[in-house]
């Protein structure tokens, strides 16, 4: 009885060991962070039905780069010398041409022949091909004839080669002008004697055709494909000189002895002797004050209907306010509903400052002037074949005989201004 006694004793005391082991391990479980220190239960958070359900995207794809801000110029004076720069006939070729206006002394420049190479890939003369550097009186009057005229190319020779050796283009300027021709070319065996007595209509006629016959005979066979266009007539239009039909009268001299045909005359010859490619342009300034344009209309109208005409030439001399884009864009459009070509040949703006400020805003006009025309061009409102700045820095411009002024692309050291980079529509010059 005691051994019974003594085993469930024995029983007993191993039950209740095992009891509190397992009790111990229990609770030793539930501490591991069962309570935060110095807080409540923490509690695992539940997921709700909705992210039960709804699984978590997996991104397709990589996200787009951010792209970099596009650097906006800040400086517009760079040395041509120094730095290469962009080129304009490059940046408009699929547009128009870009041509330059130079004498012979600066074309010679080796500093300045190289920026027009580069920049430019038309040409114009500024005087050297005009006709009083053309007609030599000596020898008319020796061996010359009474109704030919003898002529001397000494003082474009060397441009009319530059363009050849370069792959350049020129713009003939200017056959006929009422202006740098000699009055002795008028005179009854071309005397330069005051008392001297205009020749005849029927004399003046037969000069005009063998003066322009032999610059085209010349040009065309001593430098073949060279000249692409011809001023053929210049500034013949001036209403209220009392000329028919809006015409100069008062100071020309072809007027006086040929008529007010005498326009048209010379456009006849000049398509008789003109190459085949060769365009015939009629030239003029302020051409859009509306009494010139209306009359410089019915004047190419009735040499188109003729045949004898490709284009009309704006020359552009304008001012930084004047005048309004609104009115010179009128122009175009109605010079560019004749069907002809649209020239711009004597570009340049009119600025007596050369503050930072004014630099600027002449750089936005030259920008919104290239903005017209490419959206004239584009739109098919004109036909615009060549845009030619009138000189290639401003120490050279002929508007600085009237005082210092400041109205092209490039200053007297060849360093780019605001205006060049206008003409190549950078972002760094405003618009407005």
């Amino acid at each position: 009885m005691l051994l019974w006694n003594a085993k469930w004793i024995k029983t007993m005391v191993r039950l209740f060991t095992v009891v509190m082991i397992c009790n111990f391990a229990v609770c030793t479980f539930a501490g591991c962070g069962g309570k935060e220190e110095g807080g409540e239960e923490k509690q695992e958070a539940q997921p709700t039905k909705e992210e039960e359900s709804t699984p978590t995207p997996i991104p397709t794809s990589t996200p787009a780069p951010t792209e970099p801000a596009k650097e906006v110029r800040t400086d517009f004076y760079i040395s041509s010398l120094d730095e290469e720069i962009p080129s304009m006939c490059e940046y408009w070729k699929d547009y128009f041409s870009i041509g330059i206006a130079i004498t012979k002394g600066e074309l010679l420049n080796d500093f300045k022949g190289e920026l027009i190479v580069q920049q430019f890939n038309s040409m114009t003369c500024g005087n050297e091909m005009k006709p009083d550097a053309l007609l030599d009186r000596e020898a008319t009057k020796s061996t010359g004839t009474e109704t030919c005229p003898v002529l001397k190319f000494d003082s474009c020779d060397e441009m009319l080669a530059f363009c050849v050796d370069n792959n350049i283009k020129m713009r003939g300027h200017t056959l006929i002008w009422h202006s740098q021709t000699p009055d002795w070319f008028f005179m009854e065996g071309y005397s330069n004697k005051p008392d001297a007595v205009f020749a005849s209509r029927e004399v003046m006629l037969e000069r005009m055709e063998n003066y322009i016959r032999l610059v085209m005979e010349y040009v065309n066979t001593t430098y073949p494909g060279v000249v692409y266009a011809w001023d053929v007539v210049n500034e013949a239009i001036a209403p209220g000189d009392g000329g028919e039909n809006g015409m100069r009268m008062s100071d020309s001299l072809w007027y006086q002895t040929i008529g007010p045909d005498f326009v048209e005359k010379a456009f006849e010859y000049a398509r008789k002797y003109a190459a085949p490619e060769q365009k015939l342009f009629y030239n003029d300034f302020n051409t859009y004050e509306t009494a010139k344009r209306i009359a410089i209309l019915e004047l190419v109208n009735k040499i188109k209907d003729q045949g004898n005409i490709d284009g009309i030439g704006m020359q552009s001399h304008i001012g930084m306010n004047s005048p309004t884009l609104l009115d010179y864009e009128e122009t175009i459009r109605k010079f560019g509903e004749t069907g002809l070509e649209i020239q711009i040949t004597e570009l340049d703006i009119n600025l007596d400052s050369n503050s930072e400020e004014d630099f600027m805003k002449e750089g936005t006009r030259y920008k919104r002037l290239f903005f017209t025309f490419k959206n004239l061009v584009d739109t098919g409102a004109a036909n615009i074949t060549n845009i030619t700045v009138w000189g290639l820095t401003d120490e050279g411009s002929w508007l600085n005989k009237d005082g210092k002024r400041y109205p092209l692309l490039f200053n007297q050291v060849l360093e780019t201004k605001p205006a060049f980079w206008g003409v190549l529509m950078d972002e760094g010059i405003p618009l407005y």
